[in-house]
């Protein structure tokens, strides 16, 4: 793994101030601060004593910045951070294919695995976490990194200034990234597994349905084969029947139809009679009445007598004419319902011949509901599987996109080792140490704290420098957590500290107290404050 390795300012300048902090005033801002933080003791009671300055050193905290699919991920080369992705545990998918494979031969054994698999993949199997090691995902503290990235300077050969252990070296840093890879590798495997079992769902409840289906192509063969058959015999039978049948109501029709018919021949010579009776009676009702103006009493006599006994004849023949339209009325009803009893009496006998045809149409649509409804349900339990295995493939490739959008949207071809310096300063009293940590600042002028110099005052170069970054702040002051918790960790980092210790160097002191000066010149330092800090680093340097 080629390496590029940067190191990172310390200071950064505000808006107003532009120019970048000269490297001696930012020496005498640290030195003033870390005087100001100590604890000068006192007390009314019981008086403390003051703490000793036992260092302040310029250490740099190392990151690394690894390409990562087109992005890159930051990594905490001190190992304070690690990142941990959850995920849902999938059922055993080998297991369900397995018991697939076993039970897809046959329709009944491959539906009843489908409704005990049911909700195979909904159950919840818990959740799983993978952990890996240094890789920062706070995504506040990544965007402040990135941001003093950009102005960072390239390092040639060694690093001049200590580091904090490099406990996450190349070595660490390539299994972090194989962790990645191969947890990437695992949800790859998952959503091909997850894919192929829904294929192989698919394409089995395929076969079984396409199985079903010809099996009711067969089925209707079969079934309309022998109805067929059976309906060229009874086709036959019902013929023969037919005519029988017939033959009874042609004889019964054409019986019924004679008698009429003589009844009917009856009524017309009755009803000719009757009208000429009519005109008869109306002949002798007219020579009547011309025998009564002529008073001849025996043309009287003879024409009443005509006369009655037409009228007799008349009402006779009346009697008649109603007695044979009943007579007719009777004949036909008869008739007719005897005709319409034996046309039942046919149809009944048809539909009798028709019972076996029925039964075996009634066999057939339950074989082919009963195998609709198998295709339908599975259909339904494939579908309902399916559902649960989608639902599963999506969150994977969430997973997926998650993890392969991990990191800043900057893309570096080569991993880079990022210096970031602090200053580290140790005091002790009574044997106790305590740490206190500068992190990166901004760099302000006076202007900028003008409205509130007067409440700062003293020392106003407490307002000079501005936490860059409050994660950036968190993670160093964790690194005093640590060292409080890992005895051995602060006693090899003490170590790296004494010996990189600036109070002891001639070099610091020297660029120091001409820091002070300028810090003075600019009115962060009073008279006094310039005189008190410029003893107090000579008393240190003895």
């Amino acid at each position: 793994m080629n390496v590029i390795k940067v190191v990172l300012p310390f200071t950064i300048p505000s808006e107003d101030r532009r120019v970048p902090l000269r490297r001696r005033m930012e020496l005498a801002a640290i030195f003033s601060l870390a005087e100001l933080t100590r604890d000068k003791g006192g007390g009314l009671i019981s008086k403390k004593p003051a703490e000793e300055i036992l260092f302040i050193s310029e250490v740099c905290y190392p990151f690394w910045f690894i390409p990562w699919k087109r992005r890159t991920l930051i990594f905490d080369g001190f190992d304070m951070n690690s990142h941990t992705i959850s995920f849902d545990i999938l059922p055993d998918a080998n297991i369900f294919i397995q018991e697939l494979k076993g039970s897809s031969k046959n329709l009944e054994t491959y539906s009843a695995f489908l409704s005990h698999n049911l909700n195979y993949f909904e159950k919840s199997y818990g959740k799983g976490q993978k952990v890996i090691k240094g890789l920062i995902m706070n995504l506040d503290l990544t965007d402040d990194l990135l941001t003093l990235f950009h102005k960072a300077k390239r390092v040639k050969g060694d690093l001049e200034k200590v580091s904090l252990p490099l406990i996450m070296d190349k070595s660490a840093i390539k299994t972090s990234i194989r962790e990645l890879q191969k947890f990437e590798k695992t949800l790859e495997e998952d959503v091909k597994k997850l894919s192929e079992i829904t294929k192989v769902l698919m394409k089995t409840t395929e076969r079984h349905i396409n199985a079903v289906k010809a099996e009711i192509e067969k089925t209707k063969k079969r079934s309309n084969l022998k109805i067929n058959n059976l309906m060229s015999k009874i086709a036959k039978k019902t013929e023969k029947t037919r005519k029988f049948f017939d033959k009874k109501i042609i004889k019964i029709s054409r019986d019924a139809n004679q008698k009429i018919q003589s009844l009917s021949e009856e009524d017309a010579k009755l009803r000719a009679e009757k009208d000429h009776l009519n005109s008869y009676i109306e002949q002798c009702k007219n020579e009547l009445s011309a025998a009564q103006e002529t008073k001849d009493k025996k043309q009287e006599k003879y024409w009443q007598s005509e006369l009655g006994a037409s009228r007799k004849r008349l009402l006779k023949i009346g009697k008649r004419l109603k007695e044979i339209e009943k007579k007719i009325k009777e004949m036909e009803s008869t008739r007719d319902l005897k005709i319409s009893q034996l046309k039942s009496e046919y149809a009944l006998k048809a539909k009798e011949y028709m019972t076996e045809v029925r039964q075996l149409e009634a066999a057939r649509d339950a074989k082919i509901k009963i195998n609709l409804e198998a295709t339908k349900s599975l259909e339904k339990l494939t579908s309902q599987i399916v559902g649960q295995i989608n639902r599963l493939i999506e969150t994977r490739n969430l997973a997926l996109k998650n993890l392969r959008e991990m990191g800043c949207p900057i893309y570096k071809r080569k991993a880079t080792l990022v210096y970031m310096p602090f200053f580290f300063a140790c005091y002790s009293r009574d044997l106790k140490k305590r740490y206190v940590t500068f992190p990166p600042s901004i760099a302000n002028t006076m202007d900028g704290v003008s409205k509130i110099k007067s409440a700062l005052r003293p020392y106003i170069i407490r307002s000079m420098l501005q936490e860059y970054s409050l994660p950036i702040a968190n993670l160093l002051k964790n690194i005093v957590t640590s060292i409080q918790e890992n005895s051995m960790l602060e006693d090899r980092i003490f170590k790296i500290c004494m010996k990189s210790n600036l109070l002891k160097q001639k070099a610091f002191r020297r660029e120091a107290e001409k820091g002070f000066k300028e810090l003075s010149e600019e009115g962060w330092l009073s008279e006094e404050e310039l005189q008190t800090l410029t003893s107090r680093l000579e008393e240190l340097g003895r």
